[in-house]
C-alpha cells in the first residue's frame, strides 16, 4: 500500500539526505505515536536513495527488561570496517568504538543512512553515542536518521537529554501526525471496503486504520483486529505466532527452527496471515503494536514454557549470546538461579559500556528475584543496585535499596559492612539535601570502624568526614579529617581512596584562595583519570568548576566545563553532568547570556529525579533572571530553593539564594533589610569566613540601606561597589564581561552614568530593573528617560509587542522558522530571538507549550 498523507514528511527526508550527500551531515529525528507509520517512511526512504547507492546501516532498539548496551550498533556490525567490530564487545573502550564509528562514517566514499529506530527503547550507552555522533555530523556525508515514540518520552526520560544536545543547526524535527478523515477514506477506497466508523475507530493512526481493514467489521479495538486474526490459524500455526512474540523486534530463523521445528506450510501460512515478516533470516512481527498484543494475551504457564524453551537453546548455544538476552528469557521463565547467574555479568558488561542505568536496572531485576538468596547476597545485590542508581541521579532508590542493605548487615552482625553501608548512607544524604543525616551517619561510620582496622573502609569514613566539612565550608576540619585518610590511603596502598581524600583537600584548600589546593585537585584528577575513577574524574572537575565559577574565573571555568563535558558525552554520569550544567548556566546568568542560562537552569527544575544540590542553584539561576525581566514564577522558586537549601545547612546552597532574595527586596523598593533568612546566611558566611560567598551577600544587604560590615576585599568589585568606589566596580565588571552588574555600578554615579545603566539593562530585557530605574530617575527630574513598552505590548496578558503576537500567530499555523522568516521578511535568526523572547514571556519551554499558552491567553485562535 503506498504511503498516504507522507509527501511532505518524505521530501524533508529526501532534502536531507541531498545535504548529507554534499558532506552537510544532519541528524534527523522521527517522531510520532506507535503506528503511525515511522517504519514505513523510512523503509520508502531507503528504498528510493538505494538507486543512488548510499549505504545504509539499520539497527533498532528492544523492549528487554534491560536494553543491551549498544545492542542497535552490534546489530550493524557486519556493515562497520574491521576496526569498529573488532572493539565491539571489548570491555573498558567505549571511548575508542565512539571514534571508531565515527572514523568509519568519515572515510565512507558513499553517503551513510545510519538509521537506529524505537530509540525510546534505547539502553543509555546508544544515547551517548547519539550524543557523541550528533555533535561532530555536520562535516561528514552522513545523516543520522532516529525514530522514536514521543508519547512516550516525558520531562524524565534519558531522551530528553539527548534532545538538549542536539546542535540546532544540524538538526532536523519531523512529527508524523495522524491522518486525516479523507486519508483514512483513501486507503478504504484502495483496499474496496466502505468508510463509515473506520475514522472514528482508528483516529487516523495508519496501523491501526490497516487492522480495522483487514479484519471483517470494525473491531472494538486493534488488540481484537489483531488477535482474531490469530484466533483463526491452525494451532501449529499459532504456536509459531506464539514464540515470536516473546522476543521484541526480532527473532532468527535458526533459533526458530532448533526451538519449535515449524513445517514449511505453517511458516507460509503465518507470513500469509500479514501479521510476521521474514526478512533476511529474521521473523518479525509486522509491527510491535501487533507483537505486544500477542505477547499479552499468552496464559501465564504458557509463556512461562516460551521463555523457558527459549532460555534453554540459547544456554545450549553457548558463547555468543547476548547476556541482555538471557536475562530476558531467564526473568520471563521466572526462573531464579538463572536470573541471579546472568545479572553480574549482564551488569559488568553494562558498566564497562557506561550504561550505568541499565546496570541499576538489572540489579533490580535480580532483587526482585533474589527472595531465595541468602541475605549476604541480598545485601550485596542492593548495595550494588544503591550505587548504580547514585551514579543515574535516581537518589530515592539508591537510599531506598542501602536502607534495606544496612538493615541486613546489621542482622548478620557484620560490623564492617555495617560500617561501610553507613558511610554510603552519609553521601546519600547529603545528595538528597539532607545534611544533619548526612552527617550522623558519617560519625556513626567513624565510631563503629575506628575500633576494627586501620583497612580502606575506615579510610573512606575518614575520607567522607573531610568531603562534609569541605562541602559545608569549615576548611580546617576538611583538612584535619583529609590529611587522616591520605596517610592512612598511602600506609595500606589504597589509591582510590587516596585520591578521593586528595580531592576534598585540595578543594577545601582551593576555596579558601590557596594556589596548591587547585595543585592538589588537579593532582587527584590525574590519579583518576589514570585508573579510570570515573566519579572521582567527576568530582574532581565539578570542584574545579564550582570554585572557579564562585572566583569569577568565567575564562577558565568555561574551559573546565568544557573538558568536563568531553569526559561525561562518552559515559552515563548524569548525576554529573547535570551539575556541571547548572555551573554553566551560572556562568551564562553572570556574563547576560539569560536565555541560554534559562534554558539550562529550567531542563534541571523540570526534571524530578534531579537531586536537590543540583536543583537550587538551577532555582537560583532561574528566579533571578525572573525577577529582573519582571516575569511570574520569581517568588514560587525562591521559596522552593530556600525550603531545600535550608535543609542543607550549607553556605554554599544558602547564599544564591540569600542574593536571590536580598536582590528581590530591592526591586520591590525595600529600604531596609527585614528579612532575617538573609541576615542569618550573612553571618554564617562571616562566621565560616567565606570570602567567596560573602561578597555578594554582603553587597545586596547593602543596598538594603546594611552597613559594609566586616568584609574588605580590595580586588572584589563587590566591595569596591559597597564602599562607594563605582568607578573601579564598573571597570571590573565589564572586564570580568558581567554587564548587568556593571550597569549596577554604573548606576551609582551621575546622569549620564545611570542613563548607561538604563540603557544595558534594557538591552538585557531587565524590565523589572528597567523600571525600578525610570521610577528613581523621574523622581529625581532626569530628562531624556525612555518610555516604557508600547500599549500594544501592555494590552496583551504576556506582554508581546505587535511583532511577536504576529510570530505568535504563525507558529500556531505550524510554519517554520523559514518560513516565518519569509512571512515577515526578517532572517530566520531574528525569527529564533523573536521565539525566544515569546518563550520567556509565556514562561515555557518549547514551541508546542508556546502555542499551548497563547491560545489559553487569547493570543492566537484556537483550532
Amino acid at each position: 500500500m503506498e504511503l498516504i498523507e507522507r509527501d511532505y514528511a518524505l521530501q524533508r527526508l529526501h532534502d536531507a539526505a541531498g545535504r548529507a550527500g554534499q558532506g552537510s551531515g544532519l541528524t534527523v529525528l522521527v517522531s510520532g505515536e506507535a503506528g503511525i507509520g515511522k517504519t514505513a517512511l523510512v523503509r520508502r526512504l531507503v528504498r528510493d536513495r538505494a538507486v543512488d547507492g548510499d549505504r545504509v546501516l539499520w539497527g533498532s532498539c528492544e523492549a528487554l527488561f534491560s536494553p543491551r548496551p549498544l545492542g542497535p550498533i552490534y546489530d550493524m556490525a557486519s556493515a562497520f570496517d574491521p576496526e569498529v567490530q573488532g572493539m565491539l564487545g571489548v570491555d573498558g573502550h567505549r571511548a575508542r568504538l565512539f571514534s571508531a564509528v565515527l572514523a568509519d562514517l568519515q572515510q565512507s566514499p558513499r553517503t551513510t543512512l545510519l538509521i537506529l529506530e524505537d530509540l525510546h527503547w534505547a539502553d543509555t550507552a546508544t544515547l551517548d553515542l547519539v550524543k557523541y555522533l550528533a555533535r561532530r555530523i555536520a562535516p561528514l556525508r552522513a545523516m543520522l536518521l532516529l525514530t522514536y515514540r514521543d508519547d512516550e518520552v516525558g520531562d524524565k526520560h534519558p531522551l530528553q537529554l539527548v534532545f538538549g544536545d542536539l546542535p540546532a543547526d544540524a538538526a532536523i524535527r519531523l512529527p508524523l501526525l495522524p491522518l486525516s478523515e479523507e486519508g483514512v477514506a483513501s486507503m478504504a477506497m484502495q483496499c474496496g471496503y466502505p468508510v463509515e466508523g473506520i475514522f472514528a475507530a482508528t483516529g487516523g493512526n495508519p496501523f491501526f486504520v490497516t487492522e480495522v481493514l483487514r479484519a471483517d467489521g470494525v473491531p472494538a479495538s486493534v488488540r481484537d483486529a489483531v488477535l482474531g486474526r490469530a484466533a483463526r490459524q491452525t494451532p501449529a500455526v499459532r504456536a509459531l505466532l506464539d514464540l515470536v512474540a516473546i522476543v521484541p523486534a526480532r527473532i532468527d530463523v535458526a533459533t526458530v527452527d532448533a526451538v519449535l521445528t515449524p513445517m514449511a506450510e505453517d511458516i507460509s501460512a503465518a507470513l500469509a496471515s500479514g501479521l510476521l515478516t521474514l526478512t533476511d533470516g529474521w521473523y518479525a512481527y509486522r509491527h510491535e503494536l501487533a507483537r505486544i498484543a500477542m505477547e499479552k494475551a499468552l496464559s501465564v504457564p504458557h509463556a512461562t514454557l516460551l521463555h523457558e524453551n527459549m532460555l534453554a537453546h540459547l544456554e545450549a548455544e553457548g558463547s555468543g549470546v547476548p547476556l541482555a538476552r538471557l536475562v530476558h528469557h531467564a526473568a520471563g521463565a521466572h526462573d531464579t538461579d538463572a536470573v541471579l547467574r546472568y545479572v553480574p555479568a549482564a551488569a559488568m558488561e553494562a558498566i564497562s559500556h557506561g550504561s550505568h542505568c541499565e546496570a541499576a536496572k538489572l540489579y533490580g531485576v535480580a532483587l526482585a528475584h533474589a527472595a531465595g538468596i541468602s541475605p549476604r547476597e541480598q545485601a550485596v545485590l542492593l548495595g550494588q543496585r544503591s550505587y548504580q542508581c547514585y551514579l543515574t541521579d535516581q537518589a530515592d532508590e539508591a537510599l531506598a535499596a542501602s536502607l534495606r542493605a544496612l538493615t541486613l548487615w546489621r542482622e548478620l552482625g557484620d560490623l564492617t559492612q555495617e560500617g561501610r553501608t553507613l558511610r554510603w548512607l552519609s553521601r546519600l544524604h547529603w545528595f538528597a539535601g539532607r545534611n544533619r543525616e548526612a552527617e550522623a551517619h558519617a560519625d556513626q561510620a567513624i565510631a563503629l570502624l575506628e575500633p576494627l582496622a586501620e583497612d580502606s573502609e575506615f579510610a573512606w569514613a575518614l575520607s567522607n568526614r573531610s568531603q562534609l566539612d569541605m562541602l559545608a565550608g569549615r576548611t580546617g576540619e576538611a583538612i584535619a579529617w583529609g590529611t587522616r585518610a591520605i596517610e592512612l590511603a598511602k600506609r595500606i596502598g589504597d589509591t582510590e581512596v587516596l585520591c578521593h581524600a586528595m580531592n576534598n583537600v585540595g578543594a577545601a584548600m582551593y576555596a579558601r584562595g590557596e594556589a596548591e589546593g587547585r595543585t592538589l585537585l588537579e593532582e587527584s584528577l590525574s590519579l583518576a583519570l589514570e585508573h579510570g575513577y570515573g566519579e572521582h574524574v567527576a568530582r574532581a572537575y565539578a570542584n574545579l568548576t564550582s570554585t572557579e565559577v564562585i572566583a569569577r574565573d568565567f575564562a577558565l571555568a568555561m574551559r573546565t566545563i568544557e573538558e568536563a563535558n568531553l569526559y561525561f558525552a562518552d559515559r552515563d554520569l548524569d548525576a554529573w553532568a547535570n551539575y556541571i550544567l547548572v555551573w554553566k548556566a551560572r556562568v551564562d546568568f553572570e556574563q547576560g547570556r539569560w536565555d541560554d542560562a534559562a534554558r539550562l537552569a529550567s531542563q534541571m527544575i523540570v526534571r524530578d529525579a534531579v537531586a536537590p544540590v543540583t536543583r537550587i542553584p538551577a532555582m537560583a539561576v532561574l528566579a533571578r533572571i525572573r525577577l529582573r525581566r519582571g516575569d511570574s514564577g520569581a517568588d514560587t522558586l525562591i521559596d522552593e530553593a530556600s525550603e531545600l537549601a535550608s535543609c542543607t545547612g550549607e553556605l554554599q546552597r544558602l547564599a544564591p539564594v540569600a542574593a536571590a532574595r536580598a536582590e528581590a527586596a530591592w526591586l520591590r523598593g525595600d529600604t531596609s533589610l527585614q528579612d532575617p533568612w538573609v541576615r542569618q546566611t550573612c553571618e554564617m558566611a562571616g562566621d565560616l569566613g567565606d570570602r567567596r560567598e560573602l561578597g555578594e551577600v554582603t553587597f545586596w544587604c547593602s543596598k538594603l540601606g546594611e552597613g559594609p560590615g566586616a568584609y574588605q576585599d580590595d580586588e572584589d568589585p563587590y566591595t569596591m561597589q559597597a564602599s562607594g568606589d563605582w568607578q573601579h566596580a564598573a571597570a571590573a565588571w565589564e572586564q570580568l564581561g558581567c554587564p548587568y552588574m556593571r550597569a549596577v555600578a554604573l548606576w551609582d554615579g551621575g546622569e549620564g552614568d545611570k542613563l548607561a545603566a538604563l540603557a544595558i539593562f534594557e538591552g538585557l530585557g531587565a524590565a523589572a530593573t528597567v523600571k525600578l530605574c525610570r521610577q528613581q530617575l523621574r523622581q529625581a527630574g532626569v530628562r531624556g528617560v525612555t518610555r516604557g513598552p508600547r500599549a500594544t505590548t501592555v494590552a496583551n496578558p504576556a506582554g508581546l509587542t505587535t511583532r511577536e503576537l504576529h510570530v505568535m500567530t504563525l507558529l500556531a499555523q505550524g510554519l517554520s522558522n523559514a518560513e516565518i522568516a519569509q512571512r515577515i521578511v526578517r532572517s530566520e535568526k531574528t525569527v529564533e530571538h523573536h521565539i525566544s523572547a515569546i518563550l520567556r514571556k509565556l514562561d515555557v519551554c518549547s514551541r508546542g507549550e508556546a502555542v499551548a499558552a497563547a491560545g489559553r491567553l487569547g493570543l492566537v485562535g484556537s483550532n
